[in-house]
Parts: C-alpha cells; sequence; structure tokens
C-alpha cells in the first residue's frame, strides 16, 4: 500500500525548474533500423519478470478511420505547438489519413490525438462487403490477367490508401510517407501515388511536398514504349517500407495481385527537395517479353510482407525479388531478375553491385512460391570464415545465409543445379516466409505461414539445420514478423501478433520460446481483448510500452501500474526491492522520498539541486507551486493549509485523475501549464491560489503543504 506523504512550505521559496530524463529510444523505421533484425536493445522497463498477465497489458486504444497496414513509428520528446512535449506515436490507414497520437495516456483535450491529417481520397476496393474495384488487381477470383479486369481484388479490403511502413528523418522532423489516391474525374477513377513529407510536430506538409511519383527506366518489356518501361501508378502496389539512406528517399512498389504487367520498382528520391532522381531508378524485369515468357511475363515485385529494404554502412541496398522472369543467366547480360537477392549500389546512382537467383527459379515462378515473399536481414558481424551476412527465405520455407561481400562463391550469381551460397536449409525447416525474421543473441526467429515461432541459433555465422526452440502457438496465415526488446543482451522479449478475430498479442522470453509468458486473450474479462487482426502487422516495442494496429484501431500495452513502471526506469532490476525502490527509500539521499520523487516528476537516482515545491504571494493571495507528475495517474494530491502547525489541516484543493482539480475551499482555482519534459518524468507547473485575503487585519499566520497517497 502507498504512504501518505507530505510536503509543507513554511515560508516563500522561488522553484527553478530542473527535470532528469534517461535515454528514450526512437524507433523510425520498418523493423526498427536498416537492418531490419527487428531487435530494440534499450529496453530498460520490460522483462520477462514482469510481463505477465498480473502486471502488464493493454492500457488504452484509439479507434482509427482504416485498416493498419503499416507498422507505427515512434519518437520521444517532441514539441507539439500548443500543447507541449510528448512522446509520440504514429500510425498510417489504408483511409489515407496520419495520426500523430500520446504514447502514454488519453489525457488532454482530444484523447490523446495530438493531430491527424488526410492525404487524399483513399482506393475503393468493396462498398459493404461487395467487391466494386474492376481497376486494379483483379487476375484472380474468376478474373483474368486481361484491360477488362473482370476479377476481384480482395487482398487488400475494403480500401487502399497507405500500406507500405513510412520513415522518419529525426534531424528535419519529417515523417515520409507514399500515399495510394483513386480520384475520380468526369466519371473516370484516376489512381495515383504520391510521396508526402509531414512536419513531425504538425502534420502539415514540408516544403516541396507533396509530390506525384514517376519514374522510366530503359527497357523492352512487355509495357514498353519506344524502349522505354514507365512507371504505372495504377498496376504498382508500395507494400514495402519506405527506407532513408544517404540523404535519399528509397521507395520498393510491387504488383497488385500479381496482375499484369508490373514490375517490381525501387525509385529513388531526393529528401529534402522530393525530386525524383532519374538515375536512382532500379526495374527488376525491364526486357521480359510475352513472347519469351508467356502471358505473365515481368512481374518480379518488391514487398517482402511489407519489409523494408536493408541498407549496410556504404548505403548499398538489399531486398529479395517475389516472382518475376529471369534473364540474368552468367554472362548473358540479361537484366530481369525474379527470384533473386539483390544487392545495388548507390554511388552515383542505382546499379546492380552482385545478385543471387536461386536454381530452381523456373519451378519456383510455375508454382508461385515467391523468394520474394520474405524480407531479409543483415546480421551483425559474425566470427568465422564470412564476417558480413545476410539472411532471408520464401514461400518455400527454406532459409538462404548469404556473404554480402561476395553473394555466391563462384561469383556465377545463378546455377541450375544448385545454390552456391554460405548455406541454405532444407525446404519446409519453417512455413513459407511472408514477413521478416528477428534476431537476438545469436538467435534467428521466424514465424512462418501456419507454423509455430521458431529460434535457430547462428554460431560463427553458421545457422542450425533445425530450430532449437519452438512455441507452442500455431500461427495461420500470414505466420508472424517477430520483434525482440532486451535491455543490452539482457531480458529479450519476443514479441508476436497473431492475425486472427480478435487478434492475439504473444510475449516470449528470448531464448526459450516454450513457453509465453504473456498473451492477450489471457487476462479475466476480455480486458487486453485486440480487435479483429490485419496480415503482416507488426509490434513496436519502444520505453516500455508495446505499439500495434489492427483492423480500425491501434492499442497500447505496457505496465499497468505506472509507479512500477517508474521503478523499473529508474531502478531497473531493484524495482521491486524495498530498500531501494520502497516508498520511503531515499536512495538519492536528498531527504525526498521516492513516492513523492514519483509525484512530483523528480529523479530519484540523482539528489535535487532545488525545492520541488513552492509559494509565493501574487496581489493579497497566496499561490502553491509543485510540478504534478503526468503519469501519476494513480496519485490523489491535496493541498492542505492550517493557520497553526499544530493546528487541523484543511483540505484546500485535491486532484484525481477521474476528477481534475476540485475546489475543496470555495473560491480556491487551480491552474496548470503545458506538458513539460517526457514520461516518466512528464509533468505540469500546477499554481494553487488560495482565495483568503492575506491583507485583511488579523489574518495571521498560514501554512501551506502538498499531501499525496
Amino acid at each position: 500500500m502507498k504512504q501518505k506523504l507530505l510536503f509543507t512550505v513554511l515560508g516563500i521559496q522561488w522553484l527553478f525548474s530542473v527535470t532528469f530524463a534517461m535515454a528514450q529510444v526512437n524507433i523510425l523505421t520498418y523493423h526498427t533500423d536498416n537492418n531490419r533484425d527487428g531487435q530494440n536493445t534499450n529496453e530498460i522497463i520490460l522483462s520477462p519478470a514482469n510481463v505477465n498477465a498480473s502486471t502488464f497489458g493493454k492500457l488504452f486504444s484509439h479507434a482509427v478511420d482504416g485498416y493498419v497496414y503499416a507498422q507505427p513509428l515512434y519518437v520521444s520528446g517532441v514539441n507539439i505547438p500548443g500543447q507541449g512535449q510528448h512522446n509520440v506515436f504514429y500510425v498510417a490507414t489504408e483511409h489515407d489519413t496520419i495520426y500523430a497520437f500520446d504514447a502514454d495516456n488519453t489525457n488532454g483535450p482530444s484523447g490523446g490525438v495530438l493531430w491527424q491529417t488526410n492525404l487524399g481520397p483513399y482506393a475503393v476496393t468493396t462498398i459493404a462487403g461487395v467487391y466494386t474495384n474492376k481497376n486494379f488487381g483483379c487476375r484472380y477470383n474468376n478474373g483474368v490477367s486481361t484491360p477488362d479486369n473482370s476479377g476481384q481484388y480482395t487482398d487488400i479490403v475494403p480500401s487502399v490508401g497507405v500500406t507500405g511502413t513510412p520513415v522518419i528523418d529525426l534531424a528535419s522532423g519529417t515523417l515520409y510517407v507514399d500515399a495510394f489516391t483513386g480520384e475520380i474525374s468526369g466519371g473516370v477513377t484516376n489512381y495515383y501515388h504520391r510521396i508526402h513529407a509531414l512536419n513531425l510536430a504538425t502534420g502539415a506538409e514540408q516544403p516541396n511536398s507533396p509530390v506525384v511519383v514517376t519514374a522510366s527506366v530503359p527497357g523492352t518489356g512487355v509495357d514498353s514504349v519506344g524502349g522505354v518501361v514507365t512507371f504505372n501508378a495504377t498496376q504498382s502496389l508500395q507494400r514495402g517500407a519506405l527506407t532513408l539512406a544517404g540523404g535519399k528517399l528509397f521507395v520498393p512498389y510491387t504488383g497488385y495481385a500479381d496482375t499484369d504487367p508490373y514490375h517490381g520498382w525501387v525509385i529513388g528520391f531526393d529528401q529534402v527537395t522530393l525530386q525524383q532522381l532519374t538515375n536512382y531508378v532500379f526495374n527488376t524485369t525491364p526486357n521480359a517479353t510475352v513472347g519469351t515468357f508467356g502471358a505473365h511475363a515481368a512481374e518480379g515485385g518488391i514487398w517482402g510482407g511489407g519489409g523494408g529494404i536493408a541498407v549496410d554502412a556504404n548505403t548499398n541496398l538489399y531486398f529479395e525479388v517475389a516472382n518475376g522472369s529471369f534473364s540474368a543467366t552468367n554472362g548473358s547480360g540479361g537484366i530481369d531478375f525474379g527470384d533473386s537477392f539483390m544487392k545495388l549500389s548507390t554511388t552515383n546512382g542505382l546499379a546492380v553491385a552482385d545478385y543471387f537467383t536461386v536454381y530452381n527459379q523456373a519451378s519456383l515462378q510455375s508454382g508461385d512460391l515467391d523468394l520474394g515473399s520474405g524480407g531479409l536481414i543483415l546480421l551483425p558481424d559474425q566470427t568465422g570464415p564470412y564476417t558480413n551476412l545476410l539472411l532471408g527465405a520464401g514461400k518455400q520455407g527454406k532459409i538462404y545465409v548469404v556473404d554480402r561481400d561476395q553473394f555466391t562463391s563462384d561469383t556465377h550469381h545463378f546455377d541450375y543445379a544448385f545454390d552456391s551460397v554460405v548455406q541454405t536449409t532444407a525446404a519446409s525447416v519453417i512455413g513459407g516466409s511472408f514477413g521478416t525474421p528477428a534476431y537476438f543473441n545469436g538467435e534467428i526467429y521466424y514465424g512462418g505461414t501456419s507454423d509455430k515461432l521458431k529460434a535457430f541459433s547462428l554460431t560463427a555465422g553458421v545457422l542450425s539445420g533445425s530450430p532449437v526452440s519452438t512455441a507452442s502457438r500455431s500461427y495461420g496465415f500470414p505466420g508472424a514478423t517477430p520483434s525482440v526488446s532486451a535491455n543490452g543482451t539482457n531480458n529479450g522479449i519476443v514479441w508476436a501478433l497473431q492475425n486472427a478475430s480478435p487478434a492475439v498479442l504473444v510475449a516470449y522470453a528470448a531464448g526459450n520460446l516454450t513457453s509465453e509468458i504473456y498473451n492477450s486473450s489471457q487476462a479475466a474479462g476480455n480486458r487486453d481483448q485486440l480487435a479483429s487482426g490485419v496480415k503482416f502487422a507488426v509490434p513496436m516495442v519502444a520505453n516500455g510500452k508495446v505499439y500495434l494496429g489492427n483492423q480500425l484501431s491501434v492499442s497500447v500495452f505496457g505496465l499497468l501500474d505506472p509507479y512500477l513502471n517508474w521503478k523499473y526506469f529508474y531502478f531497473g532490476n531493484n524495482a521491486t526491492n524495498p530498500s531501494v525502490a520502497g516508498d520511503l527509500a531515499d536512495p538519492d539521499g536528498d531527504g525526498v522520498v521516492n513516492l513523492m520523487e514519483y509525484a512530483l516528476a523528480t529523479n530519484p537516482t540523482v539528489p535535487n539541486a532545488t525545492p520541488s515545491v513552492t509559494g509565493l504571494v501574487a496581489g493579497n493571495q497566496f499561490q502553491f507551486n509543485f510540478h504534478r507528475n503526468t503519469s501519476a495517474t494513480n496519485l490523489t494530491y491535496v493541498v492542505q493549509t492550517t493557520s497553526a502547525l499544530g493546528g487541523t489541516w484543511t483540505n484546500l484543493m485535491t486532484y484525481t485523475s477521474a476528477s481534475g482539480w476540485v475546489a475543496n475551499v470555495a473560491g480556491a482555482t487551480a491552474s496548470e501549464s503545458t506538458p513539460q519534459s517526457v514520461p516518466p518524468n512528464q509533468y505540469v507547473a500546477a499554481t494553487i491560489t488560495d482565495p483568503a485575503d492575506l491583507t485583511t487585519s488579523g489574518a495571521g499566520s498560514r501554512f501551506y503543504r502538498l499531501a499525496v497517497h
């Protein structure tokens, strides 16, 4: 039980604002960083010891206007005009709306919505459950790949807007996003991709934004005209995550439900001007013709289950190509790269620096067993003969380990009989990959479709041929893209999201997948229940909380007790040690005990150099000033007054999170500043004004104190 503590002001003092904050992590891109390995090793709050149904759960949810396929992103300490400083998580929907939510609570006049902006009319695919779209993606479901598009597009419903995960540049305060729009004019729907650069603090368009996506490359393939292949927005789905590298924005594209003609594209833009850079355009299948490859010539999309292009220290780009035409046999001069691992140099333009095409490319192509259904990751430096490795898989469920410095050992890039790379596992060692694996502490975590989450060991660059740990839960289509949170190499947790109705958030202790330490269906009364899931959704972990998107909603999970969250932030593994983290403990020896440090949003590990509570006379009234911790929603604050220290104390004003400030004495008032700093030590400067007239004859002495409990 929390103690009731008193902090007394016996005279008029001045308060100088001093706040303390430990480093907070930012998640600015898909799967944590450009390695795409999904590990956030700066998580100091969440651990296997406190992630369980008793102490951890859903804190709040927000309704949004569309399905959320893109991974949420996170920036700490954003100054929102007129609203103060906030940790912010950003969400993009298939209705082309970008939201900025307070990452820690639903306080404020808009319930935690800091801003939202719509980027245009989304492309409609269904109305009231009826498949109305006949303009794109209609090859399947009784359709054919012909201009009449007589089938039905069922992959992304009921709308297509923002699908690929945006990316954030912290230095310029900009979020970059691709928005797909369907704009009706004269009874005809015209489709566009636009790149938007949005201000992180306001959602306003940055200078030069937006720009319509256009691009072309030399080519003689299926949809070429005069030796040029031109980007076609209607045929191009922006599924993979956006990437920033070397001052440029790179955006990948694939097709809608294999509806021909389409290609894989990587299109580069100047990060500041958003000018499309003509020498930074790559097409995976520019020369594929129907005469050579048949009715489904070209293709070769870049989508990877929503994964992002990986980038090394030299700004080389890495990705997998899906089903498509292949002509780049050894020494042929061909430049069609279906079912290949690609490395592109970014020096003075995009150029193929290396590639590896799987030996059974033709059978993968004919059997719709894309290599590029999965995303790849760059591994940390390895001991052994191969230092720089990448790892990826596709629908076959075969994992490939590739030397980034030389993809194939014989430099042939492709062989008809075998794969001359560092290592391949057997096929179906995992279910087909429709996501991106995660790496942590020498283990690779894969969540294949219709399979269980599996861990493979990685020692000196050698991957175990079979899993070293397997979960009990089976993940249906499309499997799961796991994320990892840890504090350095300790307290690792593997997070996965099961696509179901409702979706289920699942947590495992890293290194041991045999039992779940938490899932969102455990708590009684559906306390943590999620909305229905969406394909390829990824949980994002930052600063003690887990953020995820579903159908028409986003949810935030964390420690249910904000005081416990505060303790883990400051005391780590000592958070449950009463001699260090107890209510009345004073580990920094400054005379202010932990419960009061929590209430006042001060740092319990560093002595406070200035008073935390003060008062002053304003006109003929006394004002009592202190910092109220906005995260301390479980505390009651009471400002009290008395005319004698040995006398009875009278409640002047009382604060609870449910009711706000309530006057206990008629005429008493409270005012608060906009939020300052960020949780768990975000505060508002509270001023309580006593209505008593201090100039009245015989007013006598008055004393004030703050009680918290």
